[in-house]
C-alpha cells in the first residue's frame, strides 16, 4: 500500500512525500513513477543530493526558469529506491518540487495545480506471466521493466489519489503599474552605470608624468 501527501502545499517549493507500507520483497526493486504537470518541475542537481535514498531518471523540459506559458509538454520522473524498508515494512520517500510562475489573471491571486500521486511498484525477476500490469509511463521508462514481474502498491481504499498545490500568481490589474515601475528602475540603473563608466574613463585618461630625474 502507498499514500502520498504534500508538505508546504501553498508555496513555490512543496515537498511530495510518499509512504510505502509493504512486506520486504527480496530480489525485487522498488520504484516510484511520477507524472508532473507543466507548472511543476524538479531540479536534477537537487535530487542528486539524495543518492542515499534513490536514483532517478527524468524526462521533460530542461530549462527550469521558463514560465508555464512557454512550455508545451509535461514531465515524468522515475525513482529507483535505494534505502530499504524499515523492520515494520515502512518507508518514507520525499521529492522536493518547484513551481513555475503561472500567467497573471484578473482578480485572481492564487492558482491551483492538481498533482497525481506517484505509482509505486516492485519490479521482480521474471518468473511467470501472472503479474500486475506496469503503470502507464513513457516508453523510455517502460523498456526498463520488459523482463520483470510487476507488483503494484495500491492507495488505501477510498483515497483520492492526487494533491492540490496552491501558488500565488499576478493580477493583470497590476501589470501596468509593475511595467512602469520596472521601466523606471531599469532607466535609473542605466544612467547610474553610464555615469560611473564616464567617471572611470576620465580618471583613466589622466596620465601621471614620471618625476624628473635630478
Amino acid at each position: 500500500m502507498q499514500s502520498s501527501s504534500l508538505l508546504h502545499a501553498e508555496s513555490f517549493h512543496p515537498i511530495f512525500k510518499t509512504r510505502i507500507l509493504a512486506p520486504d520483497s527480496k530480489n525485487c526493486s522498488l520504484h516510484l513513477h511520477y507524472f508532473l504537470p507543466r507548472s511543476v518541475f524538479v531540479d536534477p542537481y537537487e535530487l542528486s543530493n539524495r543518492a542515499d535514498d534513490y536514483s532517478f531518471q527524468y524526462i521533460g523540459p530542461s530549462n527550469l526558469e521558463l514560465p508555464v506559458a512557454a512550455l508545451r509538454q509535461d514531465a515524468a520522473l522515475l525513482l529507483s529506491i535505494v534505502r530499504p524498508l524499515s523492520d515494520d515494512g515502512i518507508l518514507d520517500v520525499e521529492v522536493p518540487l518547484h513551481m513555475r510562475y503561472g500567467p497573471a489573471a484578473l482578480g485572481s491571486s492564487f492558482e491551483l495545480t492538481e498533482l497525481p500521486w506517484p505509482d509505486a511498484f516492485f519490479a521482480c525477476p521474471h518468473k511467470s506471466a501472472s503479474s500486475d500490469r506496469l503503470p502507464l509511463m513513457l516508453r523510455d521508462f517502460a523498456i526498463l521493466f520488459d523482463k520483470t514481474d510487476i507488483m503494484r502498491l495500491e492507495p488505501p481504499s477510498g483515497a483520492i489519489p492526487f494533491e492540490m498545490i496552491r501558488t500565488p500568481v499576478g493580477d493583470t490589474a497590476h501589470v501596468a503599474r509593475v511595467e512602469l515601475g520596472t521601466a523606471i528602475v531599469m532607466l535609473a540603473a542605466f544612467f547610474y552605470l553610464l555615469r560611473a563608466t564616464l567617471r572611470t574613463m576620465r580618471r583613466m585618461s589622466i596620465v601621471t608624468l614620471p618625476a624628473k630625474e635630478e
